[in-house]
């Protein structure tokens, strides 16, 4: 019996004249055809000055599934299902005149397009994240930018790789990883190979990625990109975010600003996180000077509140060792403090900046944060356990 899946949870990205119901049969067109006539289908749009609708079309895994609706008609849905990232970014263009383009040339070419459709990917919440504690692995949204927008798609295919230069590619990577394992083109079996590996691996087929499609090799690869990527790979070998404060002190502020950047850093990335990084070090502060019947400004900076803190709080009378040391690190980190408020105005998404920080830069400011942050609360935990 053939399944059949109905349109409640998908997105209609282009629907022809008719009937607005449909089903999905489950007979898919056989995978070698699909890639023909894709390809085909994208050489036309292109030829027609419609490079949009072959980008759309070669950027993501469009499959065509025959079809029908309450009236028996029969035609065919051009379909994708896709993880959460790439289901975001085709919402956001529901109804594009770019679909309609690309469901008339498959028709031109003999198959009846009458609706394109994308669904999400389900994923199990049960299945365990293989990322250590205090890393993450790669994201959906990043391993999409490396595949469409750093090495390249055409046809279904990844870059310049065939079937046995992708199994290469792993025996070269000193990885116990077999593709042939896998079913579908080299870009489904390296997406989902990328997707399972843990966070080191990922970050072994990330550089042998960057040795072999090198900076200006294509126009897609460029040294924006390069970077990108690459702050990555330090992020994935454990260069990534310190562990994430629960502070003694605090208030509703600071946990609901360390509860955001925790999800943002999770879900988004660094960039996303520094506002909130800045905001729960900020309103922390004020709380360890409330606290401590210290009298500060309302608008005091981080800055200046992280000189109130160290002049004049009891737990910071007794340096230990190595005063003049411990003294020299503090004021750098005073220095790391002042320069945070015009990175948090100006290169962050606390406001509308066309110039954002990058992932590892953005990871270098939540980080300095962070190791303020846990540096005071330890000292005040070491006060508290005087008494």
């Amino acid at each position: 019996m053939e399944d059949i899946f109905g349109i409640e949870a998908m997105i209609i990205l282009y629907q022809a004249s008719g009937a607005g119901d449909f089903y999905l049969c489950g007979n898919k067109m056989p995978a070698e055809r699909m890639r023909t006539l894709k390809h085909n289908v994208s050489r036309l749009l292109t030829a027609r000055n419609k490079a949009r609708a072959a980008q759309l079309l070669d950027s993501f895994p469009f499959e065509i599934i025959e079809s029908s609706n309450f009236f028996g008609d029969d035609f065919s849905v051009l379909y994708a299902n896709i993880p959460l990232g790439q289901y975001e970014q085709l919402g956001k263009m529901k109804n594009n005149l770019a679909f309609k383009d690309i469901a008339s040339t498959f028709t031109e070419l003999g198959t009846y397009i009458r609706f394109i459709a994308t669904e999400l990917k389900m994923e199990s919440a049960a299945q365990p994240s293989k990322a250590k504690k205090g890393q993450q692995g790669l994201r959906d949204s990043e391993i999409h930018k490396l595949v469409y927008n750093y090495i390249g798609v055409e046809g279904g295919y990844l870059g310049d790789f065939s079937y046995r230069s992708h199994r290469d590619f792993y025996i070269e990577l000193d990885l116990n990883i077999n593709p042939f394992d896998y079913e579908g083109t080299t870009r489904e079996r390296f997406m989902k190979i990328i997707s399972e590996s843990e966070p080191k691996v990922q970050a072994k087929i990330l550089k042998g990625i960057l040795d072999r499609y090198s900076i200006g090799s294509s126009k897609l690869r460029t040294q924006d990109r390069y970077d990108e990527i690459h702050g990555w790979i330090g992020r994935l070998l454990g260069m990534s975010q310190i562990e994430h404060p629960t502070p003694r002190i605090t208030s509703d502020v600071v946990e609901r600003a360390l509860t955001d950047a925790k999800q943002l850093l999770q879900s988004t990335g660094a960039t996303s996180g520094v506002d909130r990084a800045h905001t729960a070090v900020h309103g922390y502060l004020h709380a360890v000077c409330k606290e401590a019947h210290i009298t500060c400004k309302s608008d005091a900076n981080l800055n200046e509140l992280l000189k109130l803190v160290l002049q004049h709080h009891p737990g910071f009378r007794d340096a230990g060792n190595r005063k003049e040391d411990i003294d020299r690190i503090l004021k750098a980190f005073s220095t790391i403090l002042d320069a945070l408020n015009p990175l948090r105005n100006r290169a962050s998404v606390a406001h509308p900046n066309e110039e954002l920080l990058k992932e590892a830069e953005a990871m270098l400011v939540i980080n300095s944060a962070w190791t303020i942050l846990h540096y005071i609360d330890a000292k005040l935990k070491d006060q508290s356990n005087e008494y």
